[in-house]
């Protein structure tokens, strides 16, 4: 890897931490500057301004969740693929409490979501448009799979699941970030078994 590229995928993976410790809101060049130890001139040759620096940095964490998650996640058999995912995507919280040493760390995508919510026209909000539906669309095609190799029961809807299922994350992830208590992630497991389970067939229940 060229210095150049091994320098700008430091300041990603540094705006990353940074922003699941304090999210992506507050991130100025500035401020990366600072934690990597670079002059202003020296991150902003890598970027054309400080909002392209933004949605970097969400691709680059889409990408470490794809490696972190997604792709250890899979398997022929889907509702083992399901499982995987589900514990791989609580245990990325896990993973970002370790590049955010010290700091209680929180999903930046999810983070962005919420904090450019009334910024319609930025690109940082339409990346995360896309972002939202591609792992709709990803959830959906694990319930889809599970129907098809008989898990879950024909008449239950595939986007219905996905949605519950990505709302159920959401909230864990906003209740986690404010509230330091270790019995919220069992009581995430057991929700989300308990989803899982009212979309199985009757003779494949858990």
């Amino acid at each position: 890897m060229k210095k150049s590229e091994s320098t700008k995928r430091n300041i990603l993976h540094k705006g990353m931490a940074y922003a699941a410790a304090q999210g992506l809101y507050s991130l100025s060049i500035g401020k990366i500057a600072a934690v990597t130890n670079m002059s202003r001139t020296g991150v902003i040759s890598h970027f054309a301004n400080k909002e392209d620096m933004q949605v970097a940095i969400l691709a680059y964490t889409e990408e470490e969740f794809r490696k972190q998650v997604v792709d250890i996640s899979v398997d022929e058999d889907a509702l083992i693929h399901l499982n995987n995912f589900q514990q791989r995507w609580l245990e990325w919280l896990n993973f970002l409490d370790t590049v955010s040493p010290g700091k209680q760390a929180s999903c930046p995508l999810i983070k962005a979501s919420v904090e450019f919510k009334a910024s319609p026209n930025c690109l940082v909000r339409q990346f995360m448009q896309d972002q939202h539906l591609k792992m709709i669309n990803y959830l959906t095609k694990l319930a889809v799979n599970c129907q098809a190799q008989g898990y879950f029961s024909q008449d239950k809807e595939p986007s219905i699941f996905a949605y519950e299922f990505y709302g159920l994350y959401t909230g864990h992830v906003v209740q986690t970030s404010l509230i330091d208590n270790p019995a919220l992630t069992l009581t995430y497991k057991k929700v989300v078994g308990n989803l899982i389970e009212r979309y199985m067939r009757v003779n494949n229940s858990l």
